[in-house]
């Protein structure tokens, strides 16, 4: 498998399990309302992270984003305050990434991608700003009701937010080490391996419309 059908099938395999993730995870956790916003971030930090680490392009963590919100279209009802969240994340990480990998590249011309250690840093600080832009253009641009109740904004701005940059650390570590694990053993997989990984990549596709649809009822 080239490197293009490595990017396209790690896209879609790990959008897919976020989006997986957001659709079990955030809905359990609602029905019984207990906070989400943080840890689903958090494990979406860890895909954004892996996901650069293979597609160190602009639009790939907005790409990765689109892939795991594509899913919550197919809800009913279709909650547009949720798909916001995923790709505010996604734009966040990805604005950040693409600033810092042009102004090296402008530095270094063979510059390829971020190091471990500036991903590290910018992950939680990325976390953060995606949280205080997500409460503003919710309540701003979407006007939902909800972002306009006392102390909604607050809570999930400060409260929420400095939850999901403390846990983005240990996320982007994950992201990371599942990266170096993934482009060091691709190096030698054989073709059933090759078209194994494709099959997952797929199956978590499926799986992620299955369960969108089964929420629907």
């Amino acid at each position: 498998m080239n490197s293009k059908h490595l990017i396209i099938a790690t896209v879609v395999l790990f959008g897919s399990i976020w989006g997986l993730a957001e659709l079990g995870l955030g809905e359990l956790a609602w029905a019984n309302d207990v906070p989400r916003a943080s840890i689903l971030t958090a494990i979406g930090v860890t895909f954004l992270v892996l996901g650069r680490r293979v597609w160190a392009a602009p639009g790939s963590s907005l790409t990765l984003a689109a892939v795991a919100c594509a899913f919550k279209f197919l809800q009913h009802p279709m909650w547009g305050c949720k798909i916001a969240a995923v790709l505010m994340v996604g734009v966040i990480f990805d604005v950040g990434f693409s600033l810092y990998e042009a102004r090296q590249r402008r530095q270094s011309p063979s510059f390829a991608r971020a190091s471990e250690r500036s991903m590290l840093v910018m992950s939680p600080v990325l976390t953060f700003i995606s949280f205080i832009a997500f409460a503003y253009f919710a309540r701003d641009v979407l006007h939902n009701p909800y972002w306009s109740m006392q102390g909604k904004m607050i809570d999930y701005m400060f409260v929420q937010g400095p939850v999901a940059t403390v846990l983005a650390l240990p996320a982007a570590l994950a992201g990371l080490k599942l990266s170096a694990y993934l482009t060091q053993s691709t190096a030698t997989w054989s073709t059933g391996r090759w078209m194994a990984y494709r099959i997952a990549a797929a199956g978590s596709g499926v799986a992620g419309v299955a369960a969108a649809l089964a929420l629907r009822y």
